[in-house]
């Protein structure tokens, strides 16, 4: 990675610490930029789902999604 980068992760970081009870940096995997992403958003996806759950939140109801399928539906 760039240094540029790197250093803009740091800060980051340093900033969520001070917010946050910890902070987890995760590396993308995969061979292809486009495998990278899809492994990070993969995991995204997963903390958002155990977070709602951990703090009795219902994670299925997503609007745009539901939106989405009424106006698929009108077809």
């Amino acid at each position: 990675m760039h240094k540029r980068v790197l250093k803009r992760i740091d800060i980051t970081k340093n900033i969520l610490s001070k917010e946050a009870h910890k902070v987890i940096e995760i590396n993308s995997r995969g061979e292809s930029l486009l495998s990278r992403v899809c492994s990070l958003i993969y995991i995204g996806d997963f903390v958002s789902l155990y977070l709602a759950i951990l703090n009795g939140i219902d994670p299925t109801p997503v609007k745009r999604i539901d939106y989405l399928k009424a106006e698929l539906a009108r077809e």
